[in-house]
């Protein structure tokens, strides 16, 4: 199986493991269909295959991976939500549909929003993992996801508009606002798969490099693919005079950038001895070849 069908594969498992947790977690609230509808969206599902990779390189099953996944693309999806109102990005489609405030109204895509960090909560101290587990994984994304990592990332992003910053400070946004979340996938997976403190940091550096040239991927992207492909409006980053490497760079500088970290990424790989990367060096260069 190459590494395209083996993440059509793993998404495909996600799937179904989401559309039973919905279904069985169905309680009429209004607030409910509105994430519910959101989750449903669909997209790329990077975020819940690298939680499944990551335990199965550490020795794992990736149906023991799949409430830390589910949690952490509920995290993801909240961030999209809140991202997609006017009085952030103002985004009227996202993965091929009307986004949540453009189908449910701005009051309720904040609440849907505010509902999901819970959610992701309540996977987890449910889930049949170990308490310890548990508490490793609460504590994990309550620091990526707080004033260290997305929330500020994004407030950044936002702050950044129109103003030319340093490649430097567009990398620490590009951390904060995606690749901490790709650190927490990789522990998650290397977490649930076994106690080895060591592994699981050194994968959670790899999903950092990794959701680094993720970001430039998708800044990249952004200019030059379209809204079919995207699944949501491309051009957004050049119209709002997004801070991003595009930006600084032009496409080919971009280009060689999320070379760069994806090398970096790799090389992490090449430490790491207890866990078998193959498949997750594949996942690296599969990412990059979608903008080379």
């Amino acid at each position: 199986m190459d590494i395209s069908e083996l993440i059509a594969a793993r998404k495909t498992v996600f799937e179904d493991y989401l559309d039973r947790y919905l279904k069985d977690a169905q309680s009429g609230s209004e607030v409910f269909e509105a994430f519910a509808y959101s989750l449903r969206a669909g997209g790329k599902r990077i975020r819940p295959v690298l939680v499944m990779l990551a335990a199965e390189a550490a020795g794992g099953h990736e149906g023991d991976a799949l409430p830390a996944g589910l949690a952490i693309e509920m995290i993801h999806t909240f961030s999209l939500i809140h991202d997609d109102l006017p009085a952030l990005d103002d985004d009227e489609l996202r993965r091929g549909l009307p986004t949540c405030h453009k189908k449910f109204g701005e009051a309720m895509a904040i609440l849907a929003g505010d509902a999901l960090i819970f959610q992701a909560l309540s996977v987890i101290l449910t889930s049949p993992y170990a308490m310890q587990v548990k508490l490793d994984l609460c504590t994990a994304l309550a620091d990526v996801c707080g004033t260290n990592g997305l929330v500020q990332g994004e407030y950044e992003d936002v702050m950044a508009e129109g103003i030319d910053l340093p490649l430097d400070r567009i990398e620490g946004i590009y951390t904060r606002k995606t690749s901490r979340l790709f650190e927490l996938c990789m522990y998650a997976g290397a977490r649930i798969a076994r106690e080895d403190p060591e592994s699981a940091r050194s994968l959670a550096v790899f999903g950092s490099h990794l959701g680094r040239a993720f970001q430039a991927i998708d800044d990249i992207l952004d200019v030059t693919s379209d809204r079919q492909t995207l699944g949501k409006s491309p051009g957004k980053d050049l119209a709002k005079s997004k801070a991003t490497v595009v930006k600084v760079l032009g496409i080919d500088g971009a280009r060689s950038w999320a070379q760069e970290a994806t090398g970096r990424a790799v090389k992490v790989l090449d430490g790491i001895v207890a866990v078998r990367t193959e498949v997750l060096r594949e996942l690296a260069f599969w990412m990059l070849g979608r903008v080379m």
